[in-house]
């Protein structure tokens, strides 16, 4: 089928003459911004049945002209291949989506407003309006949930023969517009709680008043002509759940748009003046992209795409990757084993455009680990997306999504090119201001970190907005070895609703163990085609527990590494290799073997800071670029501060995740580009550097190093690392002779006496079974014989991974316990992930209401950062902005400020509103205390004693507000909680010697950089 647009006028079908008395009712009055015109004495407002008709209007539109193909046919099929149906249906949707509005609670909201009290006066003064006796029911009925109650009752009148189960799954897509379900039961009688509450408060309203609601229900079906289309979709039983969820979405989508008073303003009368459709104009107005149409070919012009010259070819990984992504047909799972630095990346978005063309899909959500990696894909993914435009000239639309991604500098570049809405500017590629916030990921091309879609398993507010902007892309998550079980349960279920919409995913990974993929394929099966319908009797009950996370395996609890049922699965090739799991079962596509081997020598080394020191300087004589990788945020302070003693503050940098925004923003920047493929010796790259970090240098980050030293980890967090070690290809003179053959020291264990000794930090974060397994798979590898990542790593992770190790016997003893305490972890683990999950869509009897069952008995949307910390495995934290206070004045850090600053401009008093500048650089100042200085059950003690500190006059600039500041004095010393602390541009934050470190806090070890993601470093 081809994709639908139309630029015809929304049509009109035969008006039903609406009362008087419903012309009086009222939605909305003016927002900020539009209230010049009171101001002038006009009082502005909009009539109930016009917001209506103006949702009904938009949502045929987005259905004809914004959706991508694939989600057109799927919306089609429902109707057996008959768009417009499935237009007028998601028409009638939208359009009835606030008839709740129309009870006396939301109308009798005004009564007592100065401004707006006398539309609550002609309201009252209607001959239909009840004079109800009493007060209405607690907790106050809210507007979607009575829109939910008034449908099931209107479509249960209308079309009598209809199962009230599949009415209930049609009426749900008004109770969740605001992205939530009320506790609505199925039952409207006698003991059925909620349900029967309202029903009694609708009931109390009179016969007149109820003739209203027939009167705006049948005005829409009526302008939509959606009345055979939901006939039909009722005498088939309802809508399938992954409907009703994408549907939810478009609603609220709809519903936002037409809410939108500068698109469609008030008046005086509250109506438009004529029938006519007031959407083709808006949208054209608010303009956004139309979805992507990429070609149906085989094979993309990948030159084009990727820059590359005439003479290029495709590599190994990248070449099977199309074969398999053009041999395959439908929604498929495509994983992408290679070892780094092989083209991965390349190869996902050649699959992605090759599936999309095929599929219809409309764009691509591309996630990765942490804002860094996401900071760095978006440039490539951007350049990416303006080749597509010369395909067919038209612009799409792209979006960063992290809580700091207005700190990338090319995307607040692309943000104040396209600012205003519509303003296009002739770009190929556009940040619209319209898919911002929650409705980022609504845009065509996405790049975020992974919790931005690991959300989608997650039952929290508009989670159906988050389902609609990934239903019609092609997915791609990267580094997926790198998440522990917890947030690995999310991914499965991520997978599950992703096959259920019939989302087309790939993973990405060069240490991936068996038993991780299976799960991971296993999960994506379970979802393919489960779109049940409602049970005609079923009744929302407690939900029943659900099987989570089986990740065993990839925990190495030392059980079973999972089921391989794989339904049809052809022989597994040896690594490198790429999966394509779909209907059909799973399918392996071997990529060619290398003749050429990527060694590195793997030695052990003391932990001791002086042999560490004499290490790099007996390599570095002759220059050269050492990376140091430690697990903990203190060990890499304490290792930076040795180095610079020996070799300067200008050759050693650090990388941690426990500095400000903007100095990590800057960090990462400059180091992707001194370190990066396009640079050399003497040519940008440094002569010499010592770059000590933590694990946020391990993952996507495409540096080079010329030696890496490292703390022991499990053997995949190996390979991550020297992957970053000769990543590039460099003529012979870009490296030191010292370091021309590729090296990697270990240090962090002491193997001195017979049982191994892991440093604290690596205990802390992975346990012990782990670092037992790695040591003793690694032996040979630490014995002088080395190890070729090229051909040995699959071995050596699945190794690692396998529950029935052979260890030394004066070990056993020690691994026994170790695999016990990681299963006691991994149960917990399970437990705690899947608390806030949404159920599995062939496991929620189509129902709505026990698919987001999570949600409402405890919403996980108490702000952001704490919703996405769901799909993370982390203890909150506590994140401040800050500042520098001198004679009583507050200025931004010192290095924050421009050249020349004036006082006047920069050194306020606290009761001044800063200027924009200010707070800006202010605002990229935030930083994430660690859990040494703030302990995660101090937090309310911490928060209030910020807040008694803190400034009303910084209230009124958006980027301060609501923001917990910290002052720091002249020598950048600061204090929390009776606790003096510093911080340094190079170090971060770091104690001050009067810190007890025994006074009852985190011990360092447990202060470590496992995520380094918006959400790990920012609970408030």
């Amino acid at each position: 089928m081809e994709r639908v647009c139309s630029t015809s006028p929304t049509r009109i079908g035969d008006p039903v003459k609406l009362s008087s008395d419903a012309w009086q009712l009222w939605a909305k009055t003016p927002s900020k911004h539009a209230r010049e015109a009171e101001e002038l004495g006009i009082r502005a407002w909009l009539a109930l049945p016009q917001h209506l008709r103006d949702a009904a209007d938009v949502g045929e539109r987005l259905v004809t002209e914004w959706l991508p193909r694939q989600l057109q046919e799927r919306l089609a099929g429902i109707y057996g291949g008959d768009l417009e149906q499935a237009s007028q249906l998601v028409g009638l949707l939208c359009g009835v989506h606030d008839v709740g509005k129309a009870d006396l609670v939301f109308q009798g909201q005004l009564d007592g407003s100065s401004e707006h009290g006398w539309l609550w006066d002609q309201v009252r003064a209607l001959p239909s309006c009840p004079r109800l006796k009493g007060g209405a029911p607690e907790p106050k009925p809210q507007h979607a949930e009575v829109s939910d109650l008034i449908l099931r009752r209107c479509f249960a009148r209308f079309f009598p023969e209809a199962n009230p189960a599949a009415t209930r799954s049609v009426a749900v897509t008004a109770g969740c517009h605001h992205g939530r379900l009320g506790e609505l039961g199925p039952h409207t009688g006698p003991g059925g709680g909620r349900a029967h509450q309202l029903s009694l408060w609708l009931d109390s309203h009179g016969a007149a008043w109820a003739q209203l609601w027939d009167e705006m229900v049948e005005d829409i079906m009526e302008r939509t002509g959606a009345r055979n289309a939901l006939d039909h979709v009722l005498l088939e039983g309802g809508l399938g759940i992954a409907d009703q969820v994408m549907l939810c979405g478009l609603v609220t989508m709809a519903d936002w748009i037409a809410s939108n008073q500068e698109l469609f303003p008030l008046s005086e009368s509250g109506r438009h003046d004529i029938e006519a459709s007031r959407a083709n104009r808006a949208l054209e107005q608010l303009n956004l992209t139309r979805a992507w149409e990429p070609v149906g070919a085989a094979a993309p012009p990948f030159k084009r795409r990727f820059g590359w010259p005439e003479g290029a070819s495709l590599r190994p990984c990248q070449s099977a990757a199309v074969e398999a992504a053009a041999d395959s047909k439908g929604p498929r799972l495509v994983v992408i084993e290679e070892e780094m630095g092989q083209g991965k990346t390349e190869a996902a978005l050649l699959v992605a455009e090759v599936i999309a063309g095929q599929c219809g899909g409309g764009g691509v959500a591309f996630a990765l680990p942490t804002m860094a990696t996401a900071d760095s894909m978006f440039s490539r993914v951007k350049s990416w997306v303006e080749t597509l435009e010369t395909d067919s000239s038209v612009p799409h639309s792209l979006f960063l999504g992290h809580s700091r991604s207005w700190l990338e500098p090319r995307n607040e570049k692309l943000i104040r090119q396209t600012r205003a809405v519509g303003a296009r500017g002739g770009q190929s590629v556009v940040a619209h201001e319209w898919f911002t916030g929650k409705k980022g990921m609504l845009a065509e091309f996405t790049v975020s970190t992974v919790d931005q879609v690991l959300m989608a398993a997650l039952s929290t507010r508009y989670v159906t907005m988050r389902h609609l902007g990934l239903a019609g892309k092609v997915v791609i998550l990267d580094e997926v070895h790198s998440y522990d079980v917890f947030t690995s349960s999310y991914m499965e279920r991520t997978l599950t609703w992703l096959a259920a919409h019939g989302v087309s995913v790939v993973l990405l990974s060069a240490t991936l163990a068996s038993g991780l993929r299976c799960q991971l394929e296993n999960a994506y099966r379970t979802g393919l085609g489960a779109n049940p319908r409602p049970h005609p009797d079923a009744i929302a009950g407690p939900v029943e527990p659900q099987a989570r996370g089986k990740l065993a395996a990839r925990a190495g609890t030392g059980g079973s590494r999972g089921t391989r049922d794989t339904g049809a699965t052809t022989s597994v090739p040896a690594y490198p290799r790429i999966s394509v799991t779909g209907a059909t079962g799973t399918h392996f596509t071997p990529i060619s073997a290398r003749s050429t081997h990527r060694r590195v020598q793997m030695n052990l080394v003391r932990d001791d800071l002086e042999s560490l020191v004499h290490l790099v300087a007996s390599h570095a004589e002759d220059g050269g670029v050492v990376g140091l990788v430690c697990n903990t945020v203190s060990r890499a302070q304490e290792a930076y501060e040795h180095f610079v003693e020996h070799f300067g503050e200008d050759v050693v940098e650090l990388h941690h995740s426990q500095f400000t925004a903007g100095d990590r923003s800057e960090r990462e920047q400059r180091l992707v580009t001194e370190l990066g493929p396009a640079v050399h010796r003497g040519a940008g790259r440094p002569a010499r550097r010592v770059l000590v970090g933590t694990q946020v240098l391990e993952q996507s980050l495409d540096i080079d190093l010329d030696l890496l030293v490292t703390d022991l980890a499990p053997a995949d967090s190996l390979a991550q690392r020297a992957g970053r070690l000769h990543r590039h290809e460099r003529p012979e003179t870009d490296r030191p002779s010292s370091m021309r053959e590729a090296m990697v020291y270990v240090r962090g264990v002491d193997a001195s006496g017979g049982l191994p000794e892991f440093e604290a930090g690596a205990r802390a974060i992975y346990g012990d079974r782990v670092l037992l397994s790695t040591f003793a798979v690694m032996q040979p590898y630490f014995s002088g014989e080395p190890w070729c990542l090229t051909h040995e790593l699959e071995t050596v992770v699945e190794e690692i991974y396998r529950g029935d190790l052979c260890v030394l016997d004066s070990w056993q003893e020690a691994y026994e316990v170790a695999r016990a305490e990681e299963a006691q972890r991994v149960a917990a683990a399970r437990d705690k992930a899947g608390k806030f999950q949404l159920v599995a869509p062939a496991e929620s009897h189509g129902d709505m209401r026990r698919t987001l069952e999570r949600m409402i008995v405890s919403d996980a949307d108490r702000s952001d950062s704490l919703a996405a910390a769901h799909v993370r495995d982390i203890e909150p934290s506590l994140e401040v902005l800050v500042v520098q206070e001198q004679d009583g004045l507050l200025s931004p850090l010192p290095w924050m400020l421009p050249t020349g600053a004036g006082k006047e401009e920069w050194f306020l008093s606290e009761t001044a509103v800063p200027p924009p500048r200010f707070s800006r650089a202010v605002a990229m100042s935030t930083v994430r205390l660690p859990q040494w200085l703030v302990a995660p059950w101090e937090l309310d003690r911490a928060i209030g004693e910020l807040e008694a500190l803190g400034m009303r006059a910084w209230q009124e600039d958006f980027r301060l507000r609501g923001q917990l500041v910290i002052r720091l004095d002249e020598k950048l010393h600061g204090r929390i909680l009776g606790r003096a602390f510093g911080y340094d541009p190079g170090v971060g934050i770091h104690r001050l010697d009067e810190v007890d470190p025994d006074d009852g806090l985190l011990d360092d070890d447990e202060d470590f950089d496992v995520w380094d993601t918006e959400e790990e470093e920012g609970f408030q």
